[in-house]
């Protein structure tokens, strides 16, 4: 059977991060940051994610990506909660390291935030190619306060680009 390429996920995480920024550039005021500690909780629970991703820590990631993520790679490979944790899960794909570079975090109300940044992530993924690679990607992440506790939604990441000389 042919698989279909997730078009109404893809457009419903675009859909979420231009909301996101539609109401950074309307309501600059709603950018700042409310409570630092609610930004130490999303950064903690992103922090939790990559340990987890490097143990493959399974259970732990379940925790934290909600039901209904949406997962960009910087290769173009788009995942839901169940074909990233299979992956996972299968060592088809392993996190060997994640370096962050940069990191900024912004909350939105007191249940959603946004994370942009860079990494330096050294990965084996299967479904791309064989070896293992080292790529720096940017990132932005959405997580949202669900049962008290906060889940990533949405994840989209593409490679840096290295500046030359020129």
């Amino acid at each position: 059977m042919k698989k279909h390429f997730p078009w109404k996920r893809l457009f419903l995480c675009l859909g979420l991060v231009s909301a996101v920024i539609v109401a950074l550039a309307v309501h600059p005021s709603q950018a700042k940051v409310r409570d630092a500690g609610e930004m130490k909780d999303v950064l903690t629970a992103e922090q939790t994610r990559l340990s987890a991703l490097d143990a493959q820590d399974v259970p732990t990631l379940e925790k934290i990506m909600a039901d209904d993520v949406t997962y960009v790679h910087a290769s173009g490979k788009v995942d839901t909660k169940a074909s990233y944790l299979d992956a996972v899960r299968s060592g088809r794909l392993h996190y060997i390291s994640w370096q962050p570079k940069s990191m900024q975090v912004r909350t939105l109300g007191k249940d959603a935030a946004v994370i942009n940044g860079e990494y330096a992530v050294r990965v084996t993924d299967t479904r791309v190619q064989p070896q293992p690679f080292a790529l720096d990607i940017l990132i932005l992440s959405v997580y949202a306060r669900r049962d008290g506790r906060w889940q990533q939604i949405a994840w989209q990441s593409t490679r840096a680009v290295v500046a030359t000389a020129q």
